[in-house]
Parts: C-alpha cells; sequence; structure tokens
C-alpha cells in the first residue's frame, strides 16, 4: 500500500519539494512524490545507518548495478542490455551535459523538442551549443516530417530525446520511434534518450527502448530516481555503444564516480523483485490521481485544457482560455498553491503550467480546491 504522510510531516523533510515556498503553499511543481519510500529501499538504507556503510562507493564494475539493470530492462521492455554499456553516474541531468561535451562541439547544433523539461534545454546553452527548438503538439505529438526538415536544415548534430515526454506524459508508439529512428540514421545524428520516466507508464501505454532500433547512434539516460523517488540519492546510469562510450569515458573520471554510496543500495533494493511490487502499487495509486484530476478538470476547471499523461505524475495545464496572465504567479499569489511555470520550458510552454499529482488523495483535493476557489474569486 502506497503511504503519504500528513503535509506537516512532509514540512520535516529538507528537500526542495515542500521547504523552497513558505509554509501556506501547497507544493505541485518540482518532480518529487510525497509518497513513503519503497520498503525494500527503506531497509537497505536502514542497515546502511547501522552499519555505519557512508564510505566511497564500490567501482562501478563491482557494484553490481549494470547487471541489475540489464535484468531490469529485460524483465520491464524485453531489452537485451549488455551490462558491458552501462557506465554509473551522479544523475540523468549530468549525464546529459556529459553526451554534449563528449559527443559534440562547441556551435554544433542540438535539437529539442519543446515543451521541454527545462535541463534539456538549459545544458545546451550552458555548453555554449546551439539550441534548435521543435515545437510539439499539447499533448506531446511530434510533426516528424518537420521534424525532419529542421534536421537537414539546421544541421542538427545531436537530440535531446525525453522519453517518455517530460511534461505532456506522452508515450512514444514504436510506429512514431521507427520513424525517429530512420530520420536520425538518414541524418548522422546522435539521439541521447533520457528515459527516466519510463517505469511510470500507464495501462493501456507500453515503453519500448529507443536504443535497439539505432543502437550505434543511441546513449540511453535512466535512473530508479523517478519511480521511487530517490533522486536525492545520486545514482544513475549511461548506456552507450563502444564507439559513443569511449568517447564519453575520456572525461574527466570524477563524471562518472561520483555516484552515492547510498544511492547504490537503494538502486539494487529498487531493480529487485520486491522494489517492482511496490513500484505496481505506486502506478495504481498514480492511476487513481490522474483519474481522479481528470474528473476535476473537468468539473471545475472547463477552460484548463489537459490531455492525460501516459506516462508519469505531471500534468500540463494549457490555462490561456483562463486570461490570467502567467498562471503560475496567479495560483502561486491567489491560491498559495505552487506549479511548475510553462514558460521555462521553451516557447509553447507560454500560458501553460504543470501540476505534480504524486501525492495522496487530500492534498491533491485541497490543490485543486484552492485553485478553483482562486479563479471564482477573480
Amino acid at each position: 500500500m502506497i503511504k503519504t504522510p500528513e503535509p506537516a510531516r512532509l514540512r520535516w523533510r529538507s528537500g526542495r519539494k515542500w521547504r523552497h515556498f513558505p509554509e501556506d503553499v501547497l507544493p505541485a511543481w518540482i518532480a518529487d512524490m510525497d509518497f513513503e519510500p519503497a520498503p525494500p529501499i527503506a531497509a537497505t538504507l536502514s542497515e546502511a545507518v547501522l552499519l555505519g556503510d557512508f564510505g566511497y562507493g564500490p567501482p562501478a564494475a563491482r557494484s553490481g548495478i549494470p547487471e541489475a539493470f540489464a535484468g531490469w530492462a529485460k524483465r520491464r521492455w524485453d531489452w537485451d542490455c549488455d551490462p558491458a554499456d552501462v557506465l554509473l553516474m551522479p544523475d540523468v541531468v549530468g549525464g546529459i551535459g556529459n553526451c554534449i561535451e563528449a559527443l559534440t562541439e562547441p556551435g554544433d547544433a542540438i535539437l529539442v523538442q519543446t515543451p521541454a523539461y527545462p535541463p534539456l534545454l538549459s545544458s545546451v546553452r550552458a555548453a555554449g551549443r546551439t539550441l534548435v527548438e521543435h515545437a510539439m503538439s499539447a499533448g506531446g505529438q511530434t510533426d516528424l516530417d518537420a521534424l525532419e526538415r529542421e534536421i537537414a536544415g539546421r544541421s542538427v548534430r545531436l537530440m535531446l530525446f525525453c522519453h517518455p515526454h517530460n511534461p505532456t506524459g506522452h508515450v512514444f508508439t514504436m510506429a512514431e520511434l521507427k520513424r525517429l529512428a530512420d530520420i536520425a540514421d538518414r541524418h548522422g545524428v546522435i539521439i541521447i534518450s533520457d528515459e527516466v520516466h519510463a517505469d511510470l507508464t500507464y495501462a493501456g501505454h507500453w515503453h519500448f527502448p529507443f536504443a535497439p532500433l539505432l543502437p550505434e547512434r543511441t546513449v540511453t539516460l535512466n535512473a530508479a530516481s523517478k519511480a521511487f523517488n530517490i533522486a536525492g540519492l545520486r545514482t544513475a546510469i549511461c548506456v552507450a555503444p563502444p564507439s559513443l562510450r569511449n568517447k564519453l569515458t575520456a572525461l574527466p573520471s570524477t563524471r562518472w564516480s561520483a555516484f552515492s554510496t547510498m544511492g547504490v543500495r537503494a538502486t539494487l533494493a529498487a531493480w529487485s523483485d520486491a522494489g517492482e511490487a511496490w513500484l505496481m502499487g505506486c502506478i495504481d495509486h498514480l492511476t487513481g490521481q490522474r483519474e481522479h484530476l481528470v474528473r476535476r478538470l473537468a468539473e471545475d476547471f472547463p477552460d484548463i485544457d489537459f490531455v492525460r499523461p501516459q506516462a508519469g505524475y505531471l500534468a500540463w495545464l494549457d490555462c490561456r482560455a483562463l486570461d490570467i496572465g502567467d498562471p503560475t504567479a496567479f495560483f502561486l499569489e491567489r491560491a498559495r498553491v505552487a506549479l511548475s511555470p510553462g514558460r521555462e520550458f521553451g516557447a509553447p510552454g507560454q500560458g501553460f503550467a504543470r501540476l505534480n499529482f504524486a501525492t495522496s488523495f487530500e492534498i491533491l483535493d485541497e490543490i485543486l480546491d484552492r485553485m478553483a476557489n482562486a479563479l471564482a474569486a477573480r
């Protein structure tokens, strides 16, 4: 059973979600879940405390993570991933930066489909590469003919591919993936596939790893961080074929060795049978939250357009018809609810806000009640 502490207890946590805003604000912004940890993760971390197991972690090759991920990938997505292709790293965002640095040159064009998880955009700019934004629909669909024209016309070297997509929750079909693989192959584009939301795909949809479709030109980034809510434990993986892996490992060794001892423990527990059992319960809970959100939006927010996410716990709300300016600023000031600003996700995000519904039924309802009351009081 998935349990969520009361708000007062959630505020004792030291993480950003519940500490960033004043105490009268309900947070529904950053992509953390409010749930208590999976029992196998809590157990292994408790053991670490008893043992004082806080020193430097094992070398990646002896951590067990490459083998655990390969087993998880086969079980969950029928992907035959070679453990020898798996590198460890602290987090997926750092992995994005590593890939940009190692696989492109300053000034190279890098394509990102927008709206996009903001670090995808900022990582390109910070590296001195040329950002090429390609707009998706509000539901996450891509005009692949237009995408190919953009790639060819701008001489795109690399594409940062968020799969499943954040913020829309779109799960790409095999037909979409095959077409994208063909385009990338034809134009010599490297695909960096961020698949950190893959484990949170809902019933009726299937996650297909991208790498098997374009094995020599794909780097996959993943972690247990989103599905098991352990982002603070700083352990993720990067899967790359030898030709690309050699370039990546030429970066300073600390890029790959700074993962967390506690994160290794937690990740091994997550990618276990007991971890998978908890995950199935988590997805059931999130399914209920998603459907409740759909009902509440239809009843109380008819002017907000919303496409039901196919994966993840993030709702991409089109608030343009409300005529309230920046919806994030409005709901923060008038409702004391913190959402993620759509404008940070690229040009198509203007007038949108992202709402995190990975919490309890009661907290989600209070968030929506506050928002509805704020709109009614305009």
